[in-house]
């Protein structure tokens, strides 16, 4: 098993990615569901997703992925125009394979400080325990 660095993500100006992380909340709140799960095109793979009442499991296939070929980021606050930080009232999961987009989530409130990820015989797993966002830098 190998395990993955999750980071947390720096919150950015508007751009691309903050503009589709804005769009799957969005998606989210419109569907009325807890979590939205999206895959790249270019990279199509199935994610297994479980929901328990103490975490949120995302599981998925890539076979010959190793863990320097693997970003896990926990989004988790906004950059407002001010510059000052400001909680998400959800929180964002993205996945990368190398240079491209493999999934991303956006979840209800969960601690990115304990979120964690492995690779096990090609399954990419990231566990993400239900509980309270964090202050950023903490």
């Amino acid at each position: 098993m190998e395990w993955l660095t999750v980071r947390r993500g720096v919150p950015a100006r508007a751009g691309p990615l903050r503009d589709m992380d804005l769009w799957w909340e969005r998606v989210g709140r419109t569907l009325g569901r807890p979590w939205d799960v999206s895959t790249d095109d270019s990279c199509p793979s199935s994610v297994d997703v479980v929901v328990t009442e103490r975490s949120y499991l995302f599981a998925t296939y890539v076979p010959g992925a190793c863990a320097h070929d693997v970003t896990v980021e926990a989004h988790d606050h906004d950059l407002p125009p001010s510059g000052v930080p400001t909680p998400r009232s959800r929180v964002g999961i993205t996945v990368r394979l190398g240079p491209g987009l493999l999934y991303c989530a956006t979840l209800p409130v969960v601690d990115v400080d304990l979120v964690e990820a492995w690779l096990l015989d090609g399954v990419l797993v990231v566990r993400a325990p239900v509980g309270e966002v964090t202050s950023l830098g903490a």
